[in-house]
């Protein structure tokens, strides 16, 4: 099927700062807070081993805990999910299955990414959670320009590879306009093995629970 979203489970919206915690998070943190729902296209570039994929998939998200997800380009495409937290989500694949709807667990291999992400890890609060929670060492510095947006880049150097899917660094690329994520790279020694990139941000829409039906 995959959905392949892209997205674990978070319980946190927005958390609190860390002792010496990068200003660029900090900042962060205070933006989701101000955040009500958004919607952003994700770009993503994804490898496990051998096994390479590229695809495209429009996000939507609402508080407390409501997303959605359409895969719009790459392995999937038609495929789609919403999720109202918890351990299950409901979706559909593309193609000519698009019409059999169906609920599984949120960690059903058909709902994962191929590296194992799903239907959480595209929000937000997610990232920022996963940099204030995971051991390692946080650093900060002045990122590049994305599409025109300045940016910094909060870097990650994971203590414990083997509890991060052999993730030995992360970086965060943080607007310094809308303080949210523009990129995200995940990197197993020099290998960059998952990339995304958020474009076409809209913030405090005005979705409502009905945008997120299945």
């Amino acid at each position: 099927m995959p959905f392949a979203l892209g997205l674990c489970v978070v319980a946190l919206l927005s958390s609190p700062a860390l002792a010496n915690e990068p200003p660029a998070l900090t900042a962060f943190a205070s933006a989701l807070d101000d955040l009500q729902d958004y919607t952003v296209i994700i770009k993503t570039h994804e490898v496990q081993g051998q096994r390479v994929e590229d695809r495209v998939q429009q996000f939507w998200f609402k508080k407390p805990m409501l997303a959605k997800v359409v895969v719009t380009s790459g392995p999937g495409r038609g495929g789609a999910a919403v999720w109202h937290g918890g351990p299950t989500l409901r979706g559909h694949q593309g193609g000519l299955l698009s019409f059999v709807k169906m609920t599984i667990d949120i960690h059903d291999p058909r709902a994962e990414s191929l590296r194992g992400d799903t239907i959480a890890t595209a929000y937000f609060g997610d990232k920022l959670a996963h940099f204030e929670t995971t051991a390692g060492q946080l650093s900060e510095a002045p990122g590049p320009v994305m599409d025109g947006t300045p940016t910094d880049a909060v870097t990650l150097d994971v203590a414990d590879p083997s509890a991060d899917h052999d993730v030995t660094r992360e970086v965060l690329y943080i607007s310094r306009t809308t303080h949210l994520p523009v990129k995200a790279d995940r990197f197993e020694g020099t290998a960059l093995v998952k990339s995304e990139t958020f474009s076409d941000l809209k913030v405090n829409v005005g979705l409502t629970d009905a945008d997120f039906d299945m």
